[in-house]
């Protein structure tokens, strides 16, 4: 096609037909270019619009509460807003999240077979909430997988699928170095679930407490003093913490697609969705449209004091956008209702200020 002459006479740094033709193709082009960017921009996900306002919610939230709250949420562009993100907090189940990334990864990696038989006996068996012990106490024995093992450990939040998953890792220091490979700092796992929950009350790991009846007379043998002294020492205790700041960060490597490869990152992202512990704490505090993948995690309660309730994960927003959360309450004697309402609040804060 040519343009006459006199469309282009008022452009003095036109020279020619040809050239007004070129200049007109070329901003045709830049215009097609931008209108492809501009309904991408549209069409974008969201991201938290207001951090400081947000953080401003947030202290109002905590404020009042009895005992220590962390709060961190991070978007996927990087923002991240925080209360008490620097301090440490015990972990409890929400380890299981960690263990499950960190045998993905070795999946990934080819140094595990996610699919070869694993055979659980009674004496492989740990404490506390474990539906596995059911399994195997009617069956004599039960055969699994890790893959198997990984989601029983998040959804169910088995304590025998994760320290049998921790055990074949190669000990709780694996764990540690995986996430630390990764980059991610402030986040320790020292103990598996045996020696960590015998320990907080005073205990030491023995291979009889696989019985739960066992173990149920032993700690109401140990004197109150002891006990006493084990849940301030638990309290006080660096191992097997992170601070929520490095949680989140953790989170949102996954949510990026950071952490581990594709096909692993659906999969453990489908596992967490599948979580039915607590539902009245993160997932309590999202709107129609938001759905949760996450993994919580709770400690004993005592002398009307709990530790650690907990609950961390990815919200993802109707337009898709997702966000990175977690809660730690600490030190509480607020009840477990009021508790779970604070990280609920937190969850509807942040889903709030999403836009």
């Amino acid at each position: 096609m040519a343009f006459p002459k006199e469309r282009f006479g008022h452009y003095p740094f036109v020279k020619s037909a040809q050239q007004g033709y070129l200049i007109m193709k070329s901003v045709g082009f830049l215009v097609a270019v931008v209108g492809l960017f501009g309904i991408a921009a549209v069409s974008h996900a969201g991201a938290i619009a207001d951090p400081v306002a947000l953080k401003q919610r947030l202290e109002a939230l905590v404020k009042g509460k009895d005992g220590r709250v962390g709060i961190c949420a991070q978007d996927q562009s990087g923002t991240m807003v925080c209360i008490r993100g620097e301090e440490r907090f015990s972990l409890q189940s929400v380890v299981k999240l960690i263990v499950g990334a960190a045998v993905l990864d070795a999946a990934d990696r080819g140094l595990a077979d996610l699919k070869a038989p694993i055979v659980v006996k009674p004496e492989n068996l740990s404490l506390s909430v474990q539906p596995l012990a059911k399994i195997v106490e009617r069956e004599g024995v039960f055969q699994t997988n890790a893959d198997d093992l990984v989601r029983r450990a998040i959804v169910d939040s088995d304590s025998a699928a994760v320290d049998i998953l921790i055990e074949r890792l190669g000990g709780p220091a694996k764990v540690d170095q995986f996430a630390e490979g990764k980059g991610i700092l402030g986040i320790r796992i020292d103990r598996d679930e045996r020696h960590l929950q015998t320990e907080t009350v005073g205990l030491r790991w023995k291979p009889d407490y696989v019985d739960a009846k066992v173990l149920q007379k032993a700690m109401k043998a140990v004197p109150e003093a002891e006990r006493d002294a084990a849940f301030e020492a638990y309290q006080k205790d660096p191992r097997d913490t992170a601070t929520p700041r490095a949680m989140t960060a953790f989170l949102a490597a996954l949510m990026n697609g950071k952490l581990l490869a594709a096909g692993s990152t659906q999969r453990l992202l489908a596992i967490m969705g599948e979580t039915v512990t607590f539902p009245d704490r993160l997932r309590a505090g999202t709107g129609a449209g938001w759905s949760v993948a996450h993994k919580t995690g709770t400690s004993r309660t005592w002398k009307g004091v709990n530790a650690a309730t907990n609950d961390v994960g990815i919200l993802t927003a109707p337009d898709g956008g997702k966000i990175a959360v977690a809660v730690f309450v600490a030190d509480s004697r607020e009840t477990p209702t009021q508790r779970s309402a604070i990280i609920a609040g937190a969850a509807q804060a942040v889903t709030e200020a999403y836009h």
